[in-house]
Parts: structure tokens; C-alpha cells; sequence
């Protein structure tokens, strides 16, 4: 169903009306909801000219995906991370605010 489903919004976005045809034709297509269904059948009548976006079928696309746990799907997939980077701060010596109080007095001369 994802490799269906990546098929019909390849083909939407690049406003490929006889494969969309093809696709909806697909027996797979009477699993898709209505909104996916009209919304398709609206990109390929509105031509190459359009600027309508499947929305509803990119959103059904990733739903499906996170349903059935897709790896291929970015927001399913697990963060790769490394060793945790050490940033070697420097430890400001600031003693009993006497840095604020000559900040305050700098602001104020000026002013």
C-alpha cells in the first residue's frame, strides 16, 4: 500500500494525469478515502497549469506510514545520535556582582 500510495504522490505532484489515471484505476485506489479519491481526480482535470497540492494525499500517506511503522517515513524513523559532544564552557569569575554594577554604571554615564 506505501509503494501505491508513494506512486500516487509522485504522480500528483508532478501533475502526471495519465498516471494518475492508471493509479486510480489500481484496485488499491477503493482503499483510499474519499478525500484522496476527489482530491486526485481534481489535480488531474486542473491539468499541469494547477497549483493545487495533495494535501490530503500526502497526509494519508503519512499516516498510513506511521500506522504501519514504515522506516522509509522520516517522522518513524529512529534518531541516530553519537556520543553526547562535551562543549568545553569557560566558567565566568564574577564576583558578588560587581560586574553588573559597572554595566549599570557604563549605561547610565552614557545616558
Amino acid at each position: 500500500m506505501l509503494g501505491y500510495l508513494d506512486a500516487l504522490c509522485t504522480a500528483l505532484i508532478a501533475r502526471d494525469a495519465p498516471e494518475i489515471r492508471r493509479l486510480l484505476r489500481h484496485p488499491l485506489a477503493r482503499a483510499l478515502p474519499r478525500k484522496v479519491r476527489e482530491e486526485a481526480l481534481a489535480i488531474r482535470r486542473a491539468g499541469a497549469s494547477s497549483l493545487m497540492a495533495p494535501v490530503h494525499t500526502l497526509h494519508f500517506f503519512h499516516q498510513t506510514a506511521h500506522v504501519l511503522g514504515a522506516r522509509g517515513d522520516p517522522a518513524t524513523r529512529p534518531r541516530v545520535t553519537g556520543p553526547q559532544l562535551e562543549l568545553g564552557l569557560i566558567e565566568d569569575d564574577v564576583s558578588d556582582g560587581q560586574d553588573e554594577e559597572a554595566d549599570e554604571e557604563k549605561v547610565a554615564s552614557e545616558s
